[in-house]
């Protein structure tokens, strides 16, 4: 009868015990399930972030090439008008050829003028897109 206690006690403990690492290893992988979620939620935090970072830089690069190009058009205008002066100030023209320089000098002037117009949009707009961040 002693023996038979003695097995059967020795039998409950290894069942509780094994029902008890079994439930432990349960709650482990639900904790690690939890945490795995958490880690690819804060990943796709970060990479969306990463995103929006990268669109800022884009959008600045973007903005400081376009206001280089229009002050390479300027100073292309400027030159031009520059030539077309020196050709009104020889005498060598015309009245007639004096009159239509003066009219493409002028159309170039306001050429220039619409540039450096576009160029003061263009900064306003890179100071908007580096503020906006």
């Amino acid at each position: 009868m002693k023996f038979t206690i003695q097995v059967f006690l020795i039998v409950c403990l290894f069942l509780t015990s094994q029902g008890f690492y079994a439930q432990e290893t349960a709650v482990q992988s639900e904790k690690a399930i939890q945490e795995a979620k958490k880690a690819k939620e804060y990943q796709n935090k970060v990479d969306k972030e990463q995103k929006k970072i990268d669109k800022h830089q884009r959008d600045v690069k973007s903005a400081e090439k376009s206001i280089k190009k229009t002050q390479k058009k300027i100073e292309k205008q400027k030159t031009a008008n520059q030539k077309t002066e020196s050709q009104i100030g020889t005498s060598k023209n015309s009245e007639e050829e004096i009159q239509k320089l003066k009219i493409k000098s002028t159309k170039q002037k306001l050429e220039i003028d619409k540039l450096e117009l576009k160029l003061l949009q263009q900064k306003k707009e890179l100071d908007q897109i580096r503020t906006s961040f």
